[in-house]
């Protein structure tokens, strides 16, 4: 009893990590539209706030912490950088560093989050193809391990049966 509730608390916050891991490729793709459409990145993370709390609620909430703390006069830096924090993602830690060092550098924010949401797509393309070309080792292992026994046990039962009938 001692060890269960620490258990439950760490599975759940697990699911959520990952819950905010599926939903990130998404809120950007749709960030980077709504920034390509002419809209500020302010205005921009508050549409996908708006947006995406039908599909991802808990990275939408986050959204909507980061558009409240930025209407109440945060520094867009500090107010990026705690969406990555309150996440503990490394994907929106680097999209803080990317949208506070294109707005101290003057690059377009559009170009370099076209280049961002590219490379994490690229990223989870990867990930999946990892996982499997793991796949068939795993299958291998399960197949030996129902196939053979039975297949032995047809072969040899034909033998094994004449020589108890010889004895």
């Amino acid at each position: 009893g001692f060890w269960l509730p620490s258990f439950v608390v760490e599975k759940r916050r697990a699911a959520w990590r990952r819950r905010i891991e599926i939903a990130i490729p998404d809120a950007l793709d749709f960030m980077l539209v709504c920034v390509e459409a002419g809209q500020s990145l302010d205005l921009a993370a508050q549409r996908v706030a708006v947006e995406l709390e039908a599909v991802h609620p808990d990275l939408a909430l986050r959204f909507q912490v980061l558009t409240k703390s930025l209407a109440a006069g945060a520094e867009r830096q500090d107010a990026f950088n705690h969406l990555a924090q309150s996440t503990e993602n490394d994907d929106l830690r680097q999209f803080a560093t990317l949208v506070v060092q294109s707005a101290t550098m003057g690059t377009q924010v559009a170009h370099s989050l076209r280049v961002f949401a590219a490379d994490l797509r690229d990223r989870r393309v990867r990930k999946v193809e990892e996982k499997a070309a793991v796949l068939p080792t795993k299958m291998s292992l399960g197949t030996m391990m129902f196939t053979v026994p039975p297949l032995l046990i047809l072969l040899l039962a034909p033998s094994v049966y004449r020589i108890t009938q010889l004895l």
